[in-house]
């Protein structure tokens, strides 16, 4: 009888392999933090077993992560402007989004793994340019993992494959509040076959944690810091719904109509469900108290441009190219009954509008 032989690695690739599982939420923070916190010996490689299982637990973790997310439910999204129903599976074929992973995906490991991240002045250099779909996803997972300690992910940020990666921006936009000067991201990958499929998969992630955001905006008690979260969000809201129309993907929007339709679900909402736990009198100048509360209402501000978009799906005719998306459009809009909920959004919104210097 033939025995499959246990595969040997050094510490090194043994810490490394466990940080990795750690990303892909396989194993419990607190030990992997420890290794995170640490410093080994770096080696000049990686033993070819070493490689072989980091390349086993990309391909199978992510894919496994993506399923859990939502990849698994059977929903409704558009394949070149037609709907097109089931899993993600029975939507694309694997062939077309299966998930390549580049070299940067393993430099990062060896130098996480090696380094005491929030001490070692040399950091980790990737270009947004040089990375793929899946590289994109890996570093979202590496962050998510490792933002509960606030100075590393002060620390990632400072790493262009961090700071400009859209869908950490999208995830968790507030971590960008107070950064004037950073660039929203391009959402272009994220809008290719295999990016569109990840943010498919990932819809029910984003209506969770943008309805956190809107939930615990009345108990931020700082003006500032709630005029900058405001800011931050209308920014990366206004790049991420202007790429999607762009490039035709309105549905990959559905997350916001869902999570908006979730906030407004009652018809006398206020602006103090937002801006509520503001203590003090806030700035000396009324503008700059209105610009705060407005700005902690940016979700609200897209129900407008997502009514200009019910209007031109009406507008689209059977000989039309967008016909068939511009029908999906609608049928969204009706599951949501968002003809009522922009009504709502809109109220809330007039309610500061009296505030206003003439």
């Amino acid at each position: 009888m033939n025995t499959i032989e246990p595969k040997s690695v050094s510490r090194f690739e043994a810490n490394l392999l466990r940080i990795l599982r750690f990303f892909l939420r396989q194993t419990s923070a607190e030990q992997a933090m420890r290794l995170v916190n640490d410093r080994l010996d770096r080696p000049p490689c990686l033993s070819a077993v070493a490689v072989e299982l980091v390349k086993d637990s990309l391909a199978k973790g992510c894919v496994l992560y993506l399923v859990r997310a939502g990849a698994w439910k059977r929903d409704r999204f558009l394949r070149e402007g037609e709907p097109k129903f089931g899993r993600l599976w029975d939507r694309s074929p694997i062939e077309r989004i299966a998930l390549e992973f580049s070299p940067h995906v393993l430099e990062f490991l060896m130098w996480i793994t090696a380094v005491k991240p929030k001490e070692e002045r040399t950091g980790f250099s990737v270009k947004e340019g040089e990375q793929t779909a899946a590289d994109r996803l890996f570093f979202f997972l590496a962050y998510e993992a490792l933002r509960t300690d606030g100075e590393l992910a002060n620390r990632l940020r400072g790493f262009p494959a961090f700071s400009e990666n859209a869908l950490i921006w999208l995830a968790y936009p507030n971590d960008f509040a107070g950064e004037p000067n950073a660039v929203v991201p391009s959402f272009d990958v994220w809008f290719s076959e295999v990016g569109s499929t990840i943010l498919e998969s990932l819809q029910p992630m984003l209506e969770n944690r943008w309805l956190e955001i809107e939930r615990s905006k009345g108990q931020v008690g700082d003006w500032t810091a709630l005029g900058q979260q405001g800011q931050v969000q209308g920014r990366i809201l206004d790049v991420f719904t202007q790429a999607a129309n762009d490039a035709g993907r309105r549905d990959l929007v559905r997350f916001l109509l869902s999570t908006m339709a979730r906030v407004l679900a009652t018809p006398d909402m206020a602006p103090t469900f937002w801006t509520g736990g503001l203590q003090g009198a806030g700035p000396t100048r009324l503008a700059d108290r209105l610009t705060t509360q407005r700005n902690a209402l940016a979700l609200l501000r897209n129900a407008e441009r997502f009514r200009g978009w019910e209007g031109d799906a009406r507008r689209s005719g059977y000989l039309d190219e967008d016909f068939a998306a511009s029908k999906f459009w609608l049928s969204e809009w009706e599951r949501f009954n968002f003809t009522t909920i922009a009504e709502r959004a809109q109220r809330v919104l007039q309610e500061l509008e009296p505030l206003r210097i003439g």
